[in-house]
């Protein structure tokens, strides 16, 4: 009895001592350090409620790295936890790492923003020939070419670079030059072939050389089968009915490497966000002249719609690499990036020398937990009175939501019920080809058509007559079947998002 008591006696003051020994580490914390810890917990909370396995976070200030840190599992399945060397693919994140690039290469005289692109790619090629002779190699990385998106011509494709950019002529533009801003990865794809051929070097090489390793970034590489080497990488997640599945890895962004095949971690990212804040120097190294990166920095498109969401937000405006617009006062630079299941964030202020990095491993979450991390964090650095952003973005994603809901609606209200196929379902069947959007096959099963396209299997669900809607990676988009004057049926048009109608013709 009295070793019981002892016992117990003995576990209270230990307890005791112990929570003595974390309030005295607590209070020797700096204030900053203090509101880091706490927010960390809040961070932990925003995860579970976002469906977010794991996160890496890094923080600058002043010249000196304030935070680097790993939340949550990269890997479900080993419950193996994140760490700021856990690398991550950042996607379009990567812009500014070719914009920067090019800025070395014009820092050299090899390259001057302003001269058409085909001064330095004679066998560039666009649909429409004034625009062809017109772009700039700054266009190529403002977003302001006249050329929509068409993702779909490389995404899950097998194509090589090479192969992508002799396809650019096949693409219609929707714009003209200068029009108006179209994101676009496919010019900045264009941007390292330029690369490429004025400096002798891959543009894989060349980042590598003139950008990875003077900035010390070791750990951070450019390629899958790079990254499948590395014993420290996270899995990407995606949500399927509530749960969440790996989303893999085969989107085949590396053949599109300068608009996103960067891989790095959150300690890595630190050194490129202190770079972008020392106006081009790391260290005791200028990697970039301060004007040139300034280039990058400098708005030369307006993004639209321009009206801000927030009171707290200006309008945002696309530099090369670098969005620009204003928080709660502050000249903000900013980037996203998505593949997969991946969705990072980089954000600078220039005049208050604060850099951001957010890197995460779950679309389920889209970009709303980033936004929530990194203006959460921002508000609590700038010693700012709190916004509720976790409770804005939910609002948002309902408002989506919403959206999507009434669009699907007014569609299935549009639907002539009982409306068959004009023809045979063998008729459909056949291969489909488009010179830059590759092989279309389309084939019956018990489930009725199916396609196969850039090795992806998809459902095709009937509408009416001979409109479908298609499934899986093709999810929801319009997919008619066109006959010819004799009947036959001829061609399949598929309305791509941000690419517009796009027509395979039948082969066999």
């Amino acid at each position: 009895m009295k070793k019981l008591l002892y016992s117990i006696v003995l576990g209270i003051i230990l307890s005791f001592i112990g929570q003595v020994s974390y309030a005295q580490k607590v209070s020797k914390l700096s204030e900053t350090e203090l509101a880091l810890h706490n927010m960390q917990g809040k961070i932990y909370g925003w995860m579970t409620e976002w469906k977010v396995p794991g996160c890496a976070i890094s923080i600058v200030k002043d010249g000196q790295v304030l935070w680097s840190v790993g939340l949550g599992q990269k890997n479900t399945t080993t419950k193996q936890t994140v760490t700021p060397q856990t690398l991550f693919p950042i996607a379009s994140c990567s812009k500014s790492f070719t914009a920067a690039a090019m800025a070395i290469l014009v820092d050299e005289g090899k390259v001057d923003w302003n001269k058409p692109v085909k001064y330095y790619l004679p066998d560039f090629e666009l649909n429409d020939t004034e625009a062809e002779h017109t772009v700039m190699v700054k266009d190529l990385l403002s977003h302001r070419t006249g050329l929509p998106r068409h993702d779909f011509v490389w995404l899950y494709s097998s194509l090589d670079r090479k192969a992508i950019f002799k396809s650019l002529k096949y693409l219609t533009l929707s714009k003209k030059p200068y029009e108006q801003y179209q994101y676009n990865n496919l010019m900045y794809m264009v941007a390292g072939v330029l690369i490429e051929r004025v400096s002798g070097m891959t543009w894989e090489k060349f980042v590598e050389e003139r950008l990875l390793k003077p900035l010390k970034m070791n750990q951070t590489v450019l390629t899958y089968p790079e990254l499948f080497k590395s014993t420290d990488y996270a899995k990407s997640y995606r949500k399927q009915e509530e749960q969440l599945v790996e989303a893999g890895f085969g989107s085949n962004v590396d053949a599109i490497g300068p608009a996103g095949a960067v891989k790095s971690n959150a300690e890595d990212m630190s050194h490129w966000l202190l770079m972008q804040l020392q106006q081009g120097k790391y260290e005791s190294q200028q990697i970039i002249s301060s004007k040139s990166l300034k280039e990058n920095h400098i708005p030369l498109t307006v993004v639209y719609p321009t009206e801000a969401k927030y009171p707290e937000l200006g309008f945002t405006t696309y530099g090369m690499g670098w969005n620009q617009n204003v928080y709660r006062g502050a000249q903000r630079l900013q980037h996203n990036g998505s593949i997969e299941g991946f969705r990072s964030q980089m954000t600078l202020f220039p005049n208050n020398n604060i850099g951001i990095f957010i890197t995460t491993n779950s679309s389920a979450a889209d970009y709303y937990f980033v936004n929530v991390v990194t203006n959460s964090l921002t508000d609590m650095l700038f010693n700012l009175p709190e916004i509720d952003w976790n409770g804005r973005m939910k609002q948002e994603k309902a408002d989506v939501v919403f959206a999507e809901e009434k669009k699907m609606k007014e569609q299935n209200a549009n639907r002539i019920l009982f409306a068959s196929m004009s023809h045979n379902i063998d008729n459909y069947t056949g291969i489909y080809e488009h010179p830059a959007y590759g092989i279309l096959q389309i084939y019956k099963s018990d489930k009725g058509l199916m396609a196969k396209y850039h090795n992806q299997t998809i459902e095709l669900v009937h509408f009416h007559y001979d409109y479908f809607l298609g499934k899986d990676m093709l999810d929801n988009m319009p997919i008619q079947f066109m006959t010819n004057f004799k009947g036959a049926i001829d061609q399949v048009q598929i309305d791509f998002p941000n690419a517009g109608i796009i027509q395979f013709l039948k082969k066999q």
